[in-house]
C-alpha cells in the first residue's frame, strides 16, 4: 500500500467480515439440502424410508443477494454398504472492496448409517489461495490434519457425542418424525473453522412460499446458527425450495444447466460494506485518538470479550483508551508463565513453532531483549514484508510468509506467529475498526509486554488506535461468533479524544 493514494488508502482496511460471513455461510449453505423423507404431517413407513435412502440423491441451488445470482451450490449422496458417501461444492462470486474473487469449497465425506462424520476431506480456493484439510473420527476424538504452505500439522479435538457436518443434518432428520413444532439439536462440526457447535433445528410451521411464478406448499423449518435465525422451506416431498440467511443471501433449488449456466451470469456478493456499520456522527482523526467512548447496541449473550485490558464495557457502553507505553515497565523475552502459556503455543494457523518462521522472527527481533521494542520491530517487518492486498482465504502463518500478501487476517496470524516464535505471549483480537465513516470487521493483535497491548501490523500500530473494538479474542474458531451481530449491531458515538 505505502500511502501511494486514496484508493490504496481504501483497501488498507481489513476485509475480516469476508472470512467471518464465509464460516457462517460454509456452515448455512448446504444445512437444508437434503430431503426430509415425509408426506405431510406423517411419517413414511420404514419400507419408503429405507428405499429412500438407497438410492443416488442430488440437488442444485442458485445463490442470491439480494436478488443478484451470486453462484450455486451441488451435493450428491451416494449409499455405500456401511452408511454414505457425501460429496458438496460451493461456488461464489464476491466484491471485496472492488476485488472481485471466486471461491469454490468442496467437501467429500464417508458418513455412519445415522449421517454422523466418519472421516472427511475439505478444500477451499479463492483464487490463487488454497486451503486443505482432511480428518476422521478416531477413540472418540477428531483428528484434523492440515495442509499448508507445502507442511502437514495435526491436531486432535475430543468429542462427547456423533458430530454432523452441516450437508448431512438433513439426512439425519429425515430419519426422524416431522410435525409442526418438533425439534432437534446436533453437534455441527464446520471444516472450514475446525469448530463444533450445538445447532438447534425447530419445524416452525406449514405455509405457501413463493418459487418463481409458483406457490407452493412447504414446512418452514428454523435453524439457529450462533444466536442467528436461518430459515428454509421444505415441501411436504422433503425437497428444500428456499433457504434466506443473513446479508440478502438467498438459495434457490434450480436444476444442474440452470446453476452452471449462471456461472457467467454472476454478480459479486458485497459482503465488506453489507455488513459495515455506520455510527451516528463522524470521528475526526481516529489514528491519533487517545481515548473513545460508545454505545453499542444489537449485541447480547455470553460469549463476548468487551471488557479487558484497555476497554471497560458496562450496561452497553463501551470505553477504550489506548495503552501509553512510557507507562509500562516491559518484561524480557522470551517471557513464559504457565498462565500465559497458551498464548505462546503453536496452532494448525499460526505455526510458530516451524523452522522458518523461528529463523525469520531471530532475525528480526536480533539481540533485542525488551518486549516492546520487540514488537515494534516485528510489527514494522510484517507491515513493510505483506502487500496490502484484499485476500479471501482461510489464513495461515506460513503460507502468508511465502506469498508475501494479504490483509488484516493474514498479517494479525503471520505477526501472531513471528511474536511467538519470539517469546512474546501474542493473541488475535476481531472486532471492528473505523476508517472513511464507518465501522469494518477487522482482526489485529495483542502482546503481553507486562500487560496487553493492542497491536496492528497492517496499519504498523503500537499501540493500535482506540477506534479498534474488540469483540472476540482466538482464532476463526471463535472469530465465527462475529457473525451473531452482522446486520443488528449500532454504534453510537458518545464522545472522544
Amino acid at each position: 500500500m505505502n500511502g501511494t493514494n486514496q484508493k490504496n488508502r481504501k483497501r488498507r482496511v481489513a476485509i475480516f467480515v469476508g472470512i467471518a460471513v464465509l464460516l457462517g455461510w460454509l456452515c448455512y449453505a448446504a444445512v437444508f439440502i437434503y430431503r426430509i423423507n415425509r408426506g405431510g404431517d406423517a411419517v413414511l413407513t420404514p419400507e419408503v424410508q429405507r428405499l429412500a435412502m438407497q438410492e443416488f440423491q442430488e440437488e442444485w441451488f442458485t445463490i442470491y443477494q439480494h436478488g443478484r445470482r451470486a453462484g450455486y451450490s451441488h451435493i450428491e449422496i451416494r449409499p455405500q454398504e456401511e452408511g454414505y458417501v457425501l460429496i458438496e461444492e460451493l461456488f461464489l462470486r464476491l466484491d471485496f472492496l472492488e476485488n472481485i474473487q471466486d471461491l469454490v469449497s468442496w467437501v467429500q465425506a464417508t458418513l455412519a448409517p445415522d449421517f454422523s462424520l466418519k472421516t472427511f476431506t475439505f478444500r477451499l480456493r479463492a483464487g490463487p489461495i488454497s486451503y486443505n484439510l482432511r480428518g476422521g473420527v478416531k477413540d472418540e476424538s477428531l483428528i484434523l490434519v492440515s495442509r499448508m504452505a507445502g507442511q502437514e500439522q495435526t491436531q486432535r479435538l475430543p468429542l462427547s457425542q456423533p458430530i454432523y457436518l452441516s450437508s448431512a443434518i438433513k439426512s439425519f432428520i429425515s430419519q426422524q418424525q416431522m410435525h409442526v413444532g418438533n425439534t432437534y439439536t446436533l453437534a455441527l462440526f464446520d471444516p472450514a473453522t475446525m469448530s463444533q457447535t450445538m445447532v438447534p433445528l425447530r419445524v416452525e410451521a406449514r405455509e405457501s412460499v413463493r418459487i418463481g411464478s409458483r406457490n407452493l406448499d412447504a414446512y418452514r423449518i428454523v435453524m439457529e446458527f450462533h444466536g442467528i435465525q436461518l430459515r428454509a422451506w421444505i415441501s411436504p416431498y422433503g425437497e428444500l425450495l428456499k433457504e434466506e440467511g443473513f446479508l440478502g443471501m438467498t438459495m434457490v433449488r434450480t436444476d444442474r444447466e440452470d446453476a452452471i449456466k449462471g456461472i457467467s451470469e454472476a454478480t459479486a456478493a458485497e459482503w465488506v460494506r453489507e455488513a459495515s456499520v455506520v455510527p451516528d456522527r463522524p470521528i475526526v482523526g481516529p489514528r491519533h485518538l487517545k481515548s473513545l467512548r460508545l454505545e453499542l447496541t444489537g449485541i447480547s449473550g455470553d460469549g463476548w470479550d468487551l471488557a479487558g485490558g484497555r476497554q471497560q464495557w458496562d450496561e452497553g457502553q463501551l470505553a477504550i483508551v489506548r495503552e501509553s507505553l512510557p507507562e509500562i515497565a516491559s518484561v524480557k523475552i522470551p517471557y513464559r508463565t504457565a498462565e500465559l502459556a497458551q498464548d505462546l503455543q503453536p496452532s494448525l494457523l499460526i505455526q510458530s513453532d516451524t523452522l522458518m518462521l523461528q529463523e525469520q522472527a531471530a532475525s528480526i527481533v536480533g539481540e533485542e531483549k525488551d518486549a516492546l521494542r520487540a514488537v515494534a520491530l516485528i510489527s514494522s517487518w510484517v507491515y513493510n514484508y505483506l502487500e496490502k492486498r484484499p485476500t479471501l482465504s482461510i489464513p495461515n502463518a506460513l503460507e502468508v510468509y511465502k506469498r508475501r500478501a494479504g490483509d488484516c487476517n493474514e498479517h494479525s496470524v503471520l505477526f501472531a506467529a513471528l511474536a511467538r516464535a519470539a517469546g512474546i505471549p501474542t493473541r488475535v483480537a476481531a472486532g471492528l475498526l473505523y476508517a472513511e465513516g464507518r465501522f469494518f470487521y477487522h482482526a489485529w493483535d495483542e502482546v503481553f509486554v507486562g500487560e496487553w497491548v493492542a497491536v496492528d501490523p497492517l496499519m504498523n500500530q503500537v499501540p493500535a488506535d482506540p477506534t479498534h473494538i474488540r469483540l472476540i479474542l482466538g482464532e476463526l474458531d471463535r472469530q465465527v461468533q462475529l457473525v451473531r451481530v452482522l446486520g443488528r449491531l449500532g454504534i453510537k458515538v458518545i464522545d472522544y479524544e
